[in-house]
C-alpha cells in the first residue's frame, strides 16, 4: 500500500511540534525548510489538520500546538 506524501508531511509536522515547540518559532517556512517543500503545501496540510481538530494554529505568531496527546492520534 502506498502512503501519500501528505501523510508523511503531517507526521513530520507532528514530530516537529513535539520536538521543537519550546525551542523554535514553528512557522510554515520553518517546517517547509525541514521537509524541503513549498510553504503552501505545509499551510494546506496544517489547515486540514486544524479542520480535523488535531492541531491549533495561532496566525501571525507562528504558534502551533497539538490538541490532544499524540498517543490518542491514529
Amino acid at each position: 500500500m502506498q502512503i501519500s506524501s501528505r501523510f508523511t508531511i503531517a507526521v513530520h509536522i507532528f514530530a516537529c511540534i513535539e520536538a521543537f515547540e519550546d525551542q523554535y518559532k514553528l512557522t510554515s517556512d520553518f517546517l517547509a525548510g525541514s521537509v524541503n517543500v513549498n510553504p503552501v503545501i505545509i499551510r494546506k496540510t496544517m489547515s486540514q489538520l486544524q479542520k480535523a481538530g488535531l492541531i491549533k494554529v495561532a496566525r501571525g505568531t507562528g504558534g502551533i500546538r497539538i490538541t490532544r496527546p499524540l498517543e490518542e492520534i491514529t
